[in-house]
């Protein structure tokens, strides 16, 4: 019973919560501010029901709000033991700019949220009802008009202190606690599908969380559906279906992102050594997740996730780019991309490695060095993470180079067979220096060094930071200046 009214309160404050309390204040703001400030006038408006019932809802909604972030802090010890029975490490999340101090101090910045409220609320009932004692108090040195008019001020003022306050401490980012995605709160863990902890996640394939999990939600019925409509050809292991399966998706993924890549007439010609001729048709057009709907797929996916698909971008990108690394080493690593990250944001960091030692007949561990700039957060550290083993579905010719023979199909076996059997490894880093901050990061197998990749990251200022961080101060700041100059004016 507890647990449900956990869950309905949580979504009370995800979605109705939030609304009213920027709505609310703001209709108080308008109607007080409509009748010219006046007891008088508010007191014979015809508004003062719907003003009297909005304070309730004011009122009441905060209370909520801050039921739930109770519920919320409450839980997060045992958020944190779950994770770290799964075997993910909260330790690494601890690192960027203390988790836990952030989660539990936003926590407690709602009931600011409430004590505004209800600070707001009093004001207002020393303007209506109270304004004869208060005089008494000040034996009427102040008139109870003057004493009235200036408690609608600070009325207004704790409302738009009210707004400002929900503006500033973001209570969407804190109340939607699931089991399991703790991370889900720390902002720049954006892949919450993929990988909901630091490292010890392997992405066995990119696609199919893409697919499966987060925009279509197929049953494993609907995988050997799709399985028989996309790979009738294999009937070999049900692995190697998925991979054919996932190699149709990458055509369609480079078709749609890269036509100049892969245009129509290969997409057409690669499909038919997938699937009988007769069937391309019914692929492209007449399925219920034919061509066109796939585009569409990845449009949604792109503009809304683009950090999923980065990785596939940055495996094409090393193997036209760097086509050396892929002859020379039994570990291959994609380039990581240069971020840039725009301030109190985090930025993420992204590698892909493939195992393709064939003498190992194990999945190896790799050791990984990070050593950042004074003002990076985590600054520097070491980890060891688990990649996957050497699999001899994908064979390349050790002297094979794209730049001498650029094979369009060998270039898309290769990508499907990299994100198939590769391992994602997924980070965050955060700095509030402003400018250059420089990276350096080393894989080892044991004492031997395998890779080193050095980058710059770049911590902007943008035009809606600015507006995220001065805006609601402003608007506390012009809160503060109302009672003020009526004091001025009026005292």
């Amino acid at each position: 019973m507890v647990l449900y009214l956990a869950k309905i309160i949580n979504f009370y404050s995800r979605f109705i919560g939030y609304i009213l309390s920027f709505i609310v204040p703001i209709f108080l703001i308008g109607i007080i501010s409509l009748e010219g400030v006046s007891v008088e006038a508010i007191t014979s408006s015809s508004f003062l029901f719907a003003i009297t019932i909005s304070w309730g809802v004011l009122l009441g909604n905060s209370l909520l709000l801050s039921i739930n972030a109770i519920i919320v802090s409450l839980s997060f010890d045992n958020e944190v033991r779950k994770l770290k029975e799964e075997g993910k490490p909260i330790e690494s999340a601890e690192g960027f700019r203390n988790l836990e101090r952030r989660y539990k101090m936003s926590n407690f910045f709602i009931f600011v949220i409430l004590f505004l409220a209800i600070l707001s609320w009093l004001f207002f009932n020393f303007a209506i009802k109270i304004k004869e004692e208060l005089a008494k108090f000040f034996n009427y040195v102040i008139s109870e008009e003057k004493l009235a008019s200036l408690n609608l001020y600070l009325t207004l003022s704790f409302l738009l202190f009210t707004v400002a306050a929900t503006l500033i401490f973001r209570i969407p980012s804190i109340a939607d606690l699931r089991i399991g995605t703790l991370l889900k709160y720390y902002k720049p863990s954006r892949h919450k599908y993929v990988l909901n902890s630091y490292f010890y996640d392997v992405v066995f394939s990119l696609l199919d969380p893409i697919t499966r999990i987060y925009f279509l939600k197929w049953s494993e019925k609907s995988v050997k559906q799709l399985n028989d409509d996309f790979a009738p050809k294999i009937v070999s292991l049900i692995e190697r279906k998925n991979l054919a399966v996932q190699n149709i998706l990458i055509l369609y993924y480079l078709h749609h992102r890269f036509p100049s890549l892969i245009d129509f007439d290969t997409l057409k010609n690669e499909i038919k050594r997938i699937i009988p001729e007769e069937r391309v048709d019914n692929l492209f057009y007449r399925y219920e997740f034919n061509l066109e709907t796939w585009k569409k797929i990845f449009s949604i996916l792109l503009k809304k996730n683009r950090d999923l698909f980065l990785i596939i971008d940055r495996i094409i990108f090393t193997l036209k780019e760097t086509p050396y690394v892929m002859n020379s080493k039994k570990y291959w690593f994609t380039s990581a991309v240069p971020p840039t990250q725009k301030k109190e944001e985090s930025q993420d960091i992204i590698f892909f490695v493939w195992n393709r030692n064939k003498n190992s007949g194990y999945s190896p561990f790799i050791s990984l060095s990070f050593i950042g700039a004074d003002d990076l957060s985590p600054h520097d550290f070491e980890m060891s993470f688990k990649i996957r083993k050497y699999d001899d579905f994908i064979l390349i010719p050790e002297d094979y180079d794209f730049d001498k023979n650029p094979d369009l199909r060998f270039l898309v076996k290769l990508v499907t067979g990299i994100v198939y059997q590769g391992t994602g490894i997924w980070f965050s880093v955060h700095s509030e220096n402003i400018g250059s901050n420089m990276i350096a990061i080393e894989f080892r197998e044991k004492e031997e060094p395998l890779e080193t990749q050095m980058f710059n990251m770049r911590v902007v200022i943008d035009f809606r930071t600015i507006l995220q961080s001065w805006g609601p101060r402003l608007l506390a700041s012009f809160g503060v200046l109302l009672p003020l100059v009526k004091a001025i004016l009026g005292l």
